[in-house]
């Protein structure tokens, strides 16, 4: 028994000081060259009218929760589609119930400041939401 015990334990603290894995973590922050503007943490976004903000946010279809707009930057910002190129997607197809990236696009329509709310929860419920993403989008 005591034989196992130590190539057991040098196992597991070999696998607790590893760094993480290989494509794990978020996605990169940007994309190199594709024209997108993205939110950078909690400071304002500033754009020039035509160009196109794509926010990107974790979300789990399976739980039942969902992203949903409070408020959508309208009249300043509009909804449109994603890019006329696609972003990378990962080399292995995603395991059904795992988290996914969802993404939305808003075109700079006028210039303006304008509120993006969106609150993470399931419709069914009538606690407060999981999570909460606000983003302050200034256009020029």
């Amino acid at each position: 028994m005591r034989s196992l015990l130590l190539p057991g334990l040098c196992v597991l603290l070999s696998a607790c000081v590893s760094g993480p894995a290989i494509g794990s973590g978020p996605p990169p922050a940007t994309l190199p060259d594709d024209g997108l503007v993205r939110p950078q943490g909690k400071e304002p976004v500033s754009m020039r009218v035509g160009q196109v903000l794509e926010i990107a946010k974790m979300a789990n279809a399976s739980t039942g929760f969902q992203w949903e707009f409070t408020a959508d930057g309208a009249p300043v910002l509009s909804r449109t589609t994603g890019p006329a190129t696609p972003p990378p997607m990962d080399t292995q197809p995603p395991m059904p119930g795992a988290p996914s990236i969802a993404r939305w696009w808003f075109r700079a329509d006028q210039v303006g400041e304008v509120k993006i709310r969106m609150v993470y929860r399931r419709s069914w419920e009538t606690v407060p939401p999981a999570e909460v993403a606000e983003y302050t989008v200034i256009v020029r």
